[in-house]
């Protein structure tokens, strides 16, 4: 009774880590990374967005022009922003994105850096983010 009196902080961190150590090596489903989850629309192409379905979008949508060397449409001059593509991830940057209360829109120059910017953004876990990729713009201007 002595030895349990002693060293009960101990045996009780032991046995909850003992269970969680069991599950984790036995259970594939438990404690797994979401990269996943998060890489889904990707895989779809739900991520994509055309032009014709920016009016069934809701909410305030937020433009991103990460570059630039883009051409804005007249359509998507309203609420856009001007982006370095490497600042994406600044602390002003990322408050705007979450603040905003609607769609996060990304285009560029070349779709593989828009592409690489949803994937950070996503798996953050900032949702209702997509990709305008760069021929649905040109036939609009």
């Amino acid at each position: 009774m002595k030895f349990l009196k002693q060293y009960w902080p101990v045996l009780t961190i032991f046995l909850i880590l003992v269970p969680l150590v069991l599950s984790r090596t036995f259970s594939q489903n438990n404690f797994r990374y979401d990269a996943v989850k998060w890489a889904e629309p990707s895989t779809l192409g739900s991520n994509i967005l055309t032009l014709d379905k920016l009016p069934t979008l809701k909410g305030d949508i937020l433009f991103i022009n990460l570059g630039d060397k883009t051409e804005v449409s007249e359509q998507l001059k309203d609420n856009t922003l001007i982006i370095n593509p490497e600042l994406i991830l600044e602390k002003k940057i990322l408050n705007k994105i979450r603040k905003n209360r609607g769609p996060v829109i990304l285009f560029s120059e070349d779709n593989s850096v828009s592409a690489r910017v949803w994937m950070i953004i996503s798996e953050m876990g900032i949702e209702n983010v997509y990709i305008l990729p760069d021929d649905n713009r040109e036939k609009e201007n």
